[in-house]
């Protein structure tokens, strides 16, 4: 079973509250993410998906920094990597979703684990 570890540093992923609202608002957050996501997945040189792969997401926050509810990063995080390959699909099929962890530092981040299941 192969790991996959992404780790962007200064950045989390919009959390679903920023996502509602207006359309284009939300569609020009999630582009960002898919993109920021992609840059990081080839720099870790991240195989595209061929089968179904687990997600854990650890959430690193800055000082002061409030936590989103966990399930709220899964949304635009989830679309950024089907879009950029590194996930099937977001359904029950293409991914099993781990419980978010969360950590405190001095700087925010975020480390995205993929574990090839099938």
């Amino acid at each position: 079973m192969a790991e996959y570890v992404i780790t962007i540093p200064d950045w989390n992923p919009t959390p679903l509250n920023k996502l509602l609202g207006h359309w284009a608002k939300a569609a020009r957050k999630k582009k960002s993410d898919a993109r920021i996501v992609w840059a990081y997945a080839v720099s870790a040189q991240v195989p595209k998906a061929t089968g179904k792969r687990s997600l854990q997401v650890v959430i690193t926050l800055a000082k002061r920094q409030r936590a989103c509810d966990p399930d709220s990063y899964f949304k635009s995080l989830n679309d950024a990597l089907v879009c950029c390959g590194m996930l099937i699909d977001d359904n029950r099929q293409g991914v099993e979703l781990l419980p978010v962890k969360f950590e405190r530092a001095e700087r925010k981040a975020t480390r995205i684990i993929l574990r090839d299941l099938a």
